[in-house]
């Protein structure tokens, strides 16, 4: 435990010692801090994973905190492994994207300054076994991030942005420090084992304490209706920000809420119920609104809701096979939603870097102005498209391992012959096939309009591709999509002691099957990677040498092309959404083509969040208007503000005199 709280200080030391170095030095410095801590977490790390003992390590604070136990556990050391790894990816990515930047006269020592303290208080979090403590890191974790969506805060947007999302946070810290109040009240201890007392019942009270852990949690994940944050926070954050909130930081909420089932024990069944439900309505809520999107980022940013919810779908299933007593279904559902939280910090960081290198080139988000990159991004086209296949859930990638594991479990859940259980699974794989088939509408409306065609926008300057610093994280993550898409039975025993966390009992007999169902799996994949192999091979076997001329069967006057007559976003996802306008509100701004020889036509649309539209927006209204009626009290008189001064003392003496 020592040596990886030395690594978390690095990564703290990194970032604050930044600001010290010259403008071109900030990044490198930060960059081989973040490598040089790899060499204290990873040991430690692996090493609870592969054995399954704890590392703990007691400090003992002054009052407040007292006694404070830090703990890498197995579900610890995972979501370490996924914070260490992911920093030292974005230290790496950031010496290319952050040149920008540079150039443009932007200080960057506030980026890598909240960025060494968000690492290091990620790492914490899930460190951290007293209830106190856990807040404060907690709370750290929030204001670095808050700092970092912030950092272009000349930008309106981006002010409007950090402010909404810091509020989303406090919030939901709101909803903990109650939690964390009841249970340690009830228990007299502010150490998480103490909770197992409050939380461990099947009464109303364990119900509601569970509750209020949801809710806090939940608003970091994004779980629906707490996910408003999201689609606003990226797009105005930096990429590097965008693709360590996405894919791990809001895995932090994911690790609460598997602390808190750890704590707990067997879940109530209608809490298991509530998980899985909330979990697939938040999954089909993100896909849904992500195809509306005409921001590059903000539709990464709605399928990051969409993941968390086949997240929480796996998640969900796990806890009622705990509730059912069926530790198959149990392992299966957990099996599926740890591995889903990985699959996700992996193809979902390799597509924010992939939107980060189109805007570095091209200075803009849109969908619609973009086009043909394919050609003059090679490289950043391919492994986009491999990331859009892996998110999209088919095989040979990495997101078809782990949603796999879900339909699996979901499929056996079908057995026990429970009419309201089959209800739910019978949902629930019905909205999960929803889920993928909308994710791969998605990620074939944006590659065909960003990448192939003509350019829509034409460029002052031919494009190249991106710096190998930025290239290099994108072809590791693309190695990890592939790893784990075709070799899934070497990856998952990493996983066995944290499985057997959650699923009481859990043999060496099950995990034995479940690997022999993955090495199947795995040939199957094998054999279609294979042919597609082949089939690409013939073709350049039998064209070698050739050259390919390319002839319209049907010209019927078709000269030249353009983009004009070329789909955009919003001509793509035009029919699907008319089908869904009742969960998307959009703003259509069309203007028809008048005459024989029509000079221009036009078609936009906008699309907005329903739940904000209901939920927050009126919220917010009902608090302006509440808090108006109490202006009168800034008046602006000093006279005033000096009576509230005595009005105060004055109670406080009969407060005082009343109690002595």
């Amino acid at each position: 435990m020592p040596q990886a709280l030395v690594g978390i200080a690095i990564f703290f030391l990194g970032g604050l010692v930044s600001p010290l170095a010259g403008a071109r030095w900030k990044g490198p410095l930060f960059a081989l801090g973040a490598g040089l801590a790899q060499v204290f977490i990873l040991p430690a790390v692996l090493r609870v994973l592969w054995e399954g003992h704890p590392l703990t390590l007691a400090v003992d604070f002054s009052f407040p905190i007292g006694l404070a136990v830090f703990r890498m556990d197995p579900l610890a050391a995972f979501f370490a492994l996924i914070i260490s790894i992911g920093g030292l990816l974005t230290a790496l990515y950031s010496l290319g994207y952050m040149k920008m930047y540079r150039e443009s006269g932007y200080s960057l020592s506030t980026y890598y300054l909240g960025m060494g303290l968000l690492i290091a208080a990620m790492l914490l979090v899930v460190l951290v076994q007293n209830a106190l403590l856990f807040m404060i890191v907690w709370e750290i974790m929030s204001l670095a991030s808050f700092f970092l969506v912030s950092f272009e805060h000349h930008k309106e947007e981006v002010r409007r942005a950090g402010v909404y999302y810091l509020v989303s946070m406090q919030v939901g810290a709101a909803f903990l420090m109650t939690a964390f109040a009841w249970a340690s009240t009830r228990t007299g201890s502010l150490d998480f084992a103490s909770f197992s007392q409050v939380l461990g019942g099947q009464d109303l009270s364990a119900a509601g304490l569970f509750l209020l852990f949801l809710t806090g949690f939940g608003v970091k994940a994004g779980l629906l209706p707490l996910h408003t944050w999201l689609p606003l926070a990226h797009p105005a954050a930096p990429t590097g920000v965008s693709a360590i909130m996405s894919g791990v930081m809001i895995k932090t909420g994911i690790y609460g809420i598997l602390r808190i089932l750890l704590i707990g024990g067997v879940p109530h069944l209608l809490l298991a119920y509530l998980v899985f439900g909330l979990s697939l309505l938040t999954g089909i809520f993100g896909v849904i609104n992500a195809i509306a999107q005409h921001d590059l980022k903000k539709l990464l940013a709605y399928h990051s809701i969409e993941n968390i919810g086949i997240i929480g779908s796996g998640l969900g299933l796990g806890m009622l096979g705990l509730a059912y007593g069926q530790n198959t279904i149990a392992l299966f559902g957990f099996l599926g939603g740890l591995l889903h939280v990985l699959n996700h910090f992996i193809f979902k960081s390799l597509l924010f870097y992939g939107a980060g290198v189109i805007y570095l080139k091209t200075h803009t988000r849109e969908i619609d102005r973009l086009g043909g990159l394919i050609h003059e991004l090679p490289v950043t086209a391919v492994l986009f498209l491999i990331g859009s296949l892996a998110i999209s859930g088919l095989p040979v990638f990495n997101g078809f391992i782990s949603e796999f594991a879900i339909f699996a479990g979901l499929a056996r859940s079908l057995t026990l012959g429970s009419v309201s259980l089959n209800v739910a699974i019978l949902c629930g794989l019905a909205g999960l096939a929803f889920i993928g088939a909308l994710a791969l509408l998605c990620f074939t409306k944006v590659f065909s309009i960003c990448f192939l065609g003509t350019p829509r926008v034409p460029h002052p300057e031919p494009l190249t591709e991106a710096a190998f610093s930025m290239v290099a994280p994108m072809l590791v993550l693309t190695v990890m999509i592939l790893g784990i898409g075709l070799f899934a039975p070497l990856v998952l025993p990493l996983l066995t002691h944290v499985l057997g966390q959650f699923v009481p009992g859990l043999g060496g007999a099950e995990f034995a099957g479940l690997l022999a169902l993955y090495r199947r799996l795995s040939l199957a994949i094998a054999a279609l990677g294979g042919f597609s192999l082949f089939f690409l091979g013939l073709r350049w076997f039998l064209l070698r040498g050739k050259a390919v001329t390319r002839f319209k069967t049907w010209d019927c006057g078709y000269q030249e092309g353009s983009s004009r007559f070329s789909y955009t976003a919003s001509s793509f996802a035009a029919p699907f959404m008319q089908l869904v306008a009742l969960v998307v509100p959009q703003e259509l701004h069309v203007q028809p083509p008048q005459g024989l020889f029509p000079r221009e036509a036009h078609y936009a649309s906008h699309s907005h969040d329903l739940l904000e539209i209901m939920l927050i927006r009126p919220v917010n209204a009902f608090l302006g208007r509440f808090l108006g009626l109490f202006t009168w009290i800034q008046s602006g008189r000093t006279q005033q503000y000096i009576l509230y001064g005595l009005i105060f003392l004055v109670l406080l003496i009969i407060w005082i005199m009343g109690f002595s």
